[in-house]
């Protein structure tokens, strides 16, 4: 075998071991979560920097380039993904939490102007969808996010006016982690989420991860 053949089937097999690996962290979901950390663990390779490509879907021919900064928020028991986004035209910020009791995701932003929305919703196969919980009188809006590896995902954010039964897109988004390469080795875990740890942390004599 050659080696261009050998290097092939090296690439590969990293992209099934990564895409394995993703695709049984999302379906321990299809089992409700104990406790709000094993909520976040399907969505922990959020935290890090994405490179966010988002495009007009009125009008396709424009398209722009932001950035999102994700991190854990820990308090006490509770896990909870925060973000803040550079360049967005839809959100400044946000806050993704579990709600244990009703088992319901639910997503606290700022909009671009200044102005709170949530939303809520659950896992649809490698789907995390996200409506407004109720219409006000200018409508509502639904995220849709497809989780295709840890290292990229893709989205779409949708409209529905007052008094409509269709959705209508408004933008979507390719979602790509900066400083991530498209086919790496495993990744030390951290001992704080149980996700990917960065930081090397020695102590007592033995070498610990943590995000």
């Amino acid at each position: 075998m050659g080696m261009k053949a050998r290097r092939r089937r090296g690439i590969a097999g990293g992209l099934r071991r990564g895409s394995s690996a993703f695709a049984l962290a999302i379906l321990a979901l299809q089992a409700d979560p104990r406790t709000t950390k094993e909520a976040m663990r399907p969505v922990q390779f959020l935290v890090g920097e994405w490179k966010v490509l988002v495009t007009d879907e009125a009008r396709r021919d424009q398209s722009w380039e932001e950035e999102q900064a994700w991190e854990y928020r820990i308090e006490g028991d509770t896990y909870a993904l925060r973000f803040a986004a550079r360049g967005s035209r839809a959100f400044k910020e946000g806050l993704l939490t579990y709600d244990l009791a009703r088992k319901t995701y639910r997503l606290e932003v700022v909009r671009a102007s200044g102005t709170p929305a949530s939303f809520e919703g659950a896992w649809a196969g490698r789907e995390l969808k996200l409506e407004e919980p109720q219409d006000s009188a200018s409508g509502r809006e639904r995220l849709t996010f497809q989780f295709l590896r840890d290292n990229r995902f893709l989205g779409t954010l949708e409209r529905r006016e007052a008094g409509a039964k269709a959705w209508r897109p408004v933008f979507s988004y390719q979602f790509t982690k900066k400083g991530v390469p498209f086919v790496r080795a495993e990744r030390p875990k951290c001992v704080v989420t149980g996700g990917t740890g960065d930081i090397e942390v020695r102590y007592q004599g033995k070498t610990y991860y943590v995000c």
